[in-house]
């Protein structure tokens, strides 16, 4: 049995309304226009706020989605206010990832249109851009079924639709109550957990002939998108939906894996 070994956590204990610690999250705001992929490049429907993710006094980390008035200030990619406010973080330039176990203990929202993930992507983005930098899912889940669990690795030759991943099936349902989502990344393979059962693995023979691009540092997100073309049209009657993050861990594996901090953090 492999040897774990903590590296990082954050466990979102706390007062209710506290923000994520910026010493380790940076917030995404808007529809994406402005980092040049609007819709954030998949026709979502939220405007990201700063203001919708913060604890909830139970030991939670809650990104809350919300339907906006219909007249409001915030003009969409598609010409039109914004529809919904949610929230997005992320640890780049903060925390990074080579290799471990990455895991999320988490209870997605139900209802059509809602798009929960935590996920990772290659710290050289900015200058790699996607795919080519890599980007790993551990955990999508479509709000309309939450049953099923996706976990996906996207490069080059194997991105958008065509990534390389698998979706199963799973008991009880995931917006009933909390369940652990992890990756065990080593040179060389990746292997997605749900609940400590592993359910897939991928190599770099799962995606040849095309490069495999994860042996390198990541970083790590966690979202809370609606609509879209992965989640499809959103519920009308659905007002409000919550993603819930209990802890977020990051381990060594027999000692394999490492996590930089910036010097701020």
């Amino acid at each position: 049995m492999s040897e774990l070994k903590l590296l990082w956590s954050q466990d979102f204990d706390g007062l209710a309304g506290q923000a994520p610690d910026p010493q380790f999250w940076t917030h995404d705001i808007g529809d994406g226009t402005q980092a040049g992929i609007p819709g954030w490049g998949n026709q979502e429907r939220e405007w990201y706020l700063d203001s919708h993710v913060g604890t909830d006094g139970n030991g939670n980390l809650v990104i809350t989605a919300e339907r906006l008035p219909e007249e409001n200030d915030l003009i969409a990619y598609y010409g039109a206010p914004a529809e919904w406010a949610s929230a997005k973080i992320h640890t780049a330039g903060k925390v990074e990832v080579l290799y471990g176990r990455i895991e999320a203990r988490a209870r997605v929202p139900r209802g059509a249109g809602t798009w929960p993930a935590f996920w990772m992507l290659g710290n050289d983005i900015a200058t790699v851009p996607w795919p080519q930098c890599g980007e790993i899912d551990i955990i999508e889940v479509r709000g309309r079924d939450p049953h099923t669990l996706v976990g996906t690795i996207h490069g080059p030759g194997y991105f958008g639709d065509n990534g390389s991943g698998t979706e199963i099936k799973t008991e009880p349902n995931m917006a009933e109550g909390f369940h652990t989502f992890a990756v065990e990344w080593l040179p060389g393979s990746i292997t997605w957990y749900f609940d400590d059962h592993a359910f897939q693995t991928k190599t770099p023979d799962s995606v040849a002939p095309n490069e495999w691009v994860f042996d390198h540092p990541f970083y790590i997100i966690a979202n809370l998108a609606m609509g879209g073309g992965f989640t499809g049209d959103i519920d009308p009657a659905l007002k409000q939906a919550e993603f819930a993050l209990d802890h977020i861990r990051v381990y060594s594996i027999d000692g394999v894996g490492q996590v930089t901090l910036s010097k701020q953090a």
